[in-house]
């Protein structure tokens, strides 16, 4: 063998013996406490896509300071929008009116839902405000955010998903 060859395998082997022993970094991502526009990397494009709701970018967002962001995003199917408050409140009272407010907007008549990992959620699958939109509102811990995403035969299953997406990313 060579020694052009011999120094190929050894290089091969050092890369292979280095990368089983590095660190696997997890795919997991988390959100921050009063992150700005990170808040709204709690839902990605992707996330969307994957769900049924073929979205092609985030269209902007909007801060309301560093603890609130309103994430609109690119959707030939309709309104897609992400909106997240963490903390949305100083103390629980403060969070819970937080909550109370995003549950008035749309016209809502909302319906109580169990969702893992959430200490409340609320769907609305026929925004009055919004006739071609369904919505989701859930609060876990300081955070509250709701999704709002096309209606359709799906929107309850993509909302329930969507929610567990964000709820899976909040930093506790």
């Amino acid at each position: 063998m060579s020694l052009y060859t011999r120094s190929f395998f050894a290089a091969c082997l050092l890369i292979f013996a280095f990368c089983a022993i590095a660190p696997v970094q997890s795919a997991a991502q988390t959100v921050a406490p009063s992150s700005g526009k990170a808040l709204c990397s709690a839902l990605t494009p992707a996330d969307f896509t994957k769900a049924g709701i073929p979205v092609s970018g985030l269209g902007q967002a909007n801060l309301d300071g560093n603890d609130g962001a309103y994430c609109v995003y690119k959707s030939q199917a309709g309104k897609v929008e992400f909106d997240i408050f963490f903390p949305a409140g100083a103390n629980p009272k403060e969070v819970d009116a937080t909550e109370k407010t995003v549950l008035g907007e749309g016209g809502c008549r909302h319906e109580s839902l169990r969702l893992a990992g959430a200490d409340d959620a609320q769907l609305c699958l026929a925004m009055p405000d919004l006739k071609d939109s369904s919505s989701i509102v859930v609060r876990k811990g300081k955070a509250v955010f709701d999704i709002v995403i096309p209606k359709g035969a799906k929107a309850r299953q993509q909302l329930m998903d969507l929610a567990q997406i964000v709820l899976s990313r909040l930093k506790k």
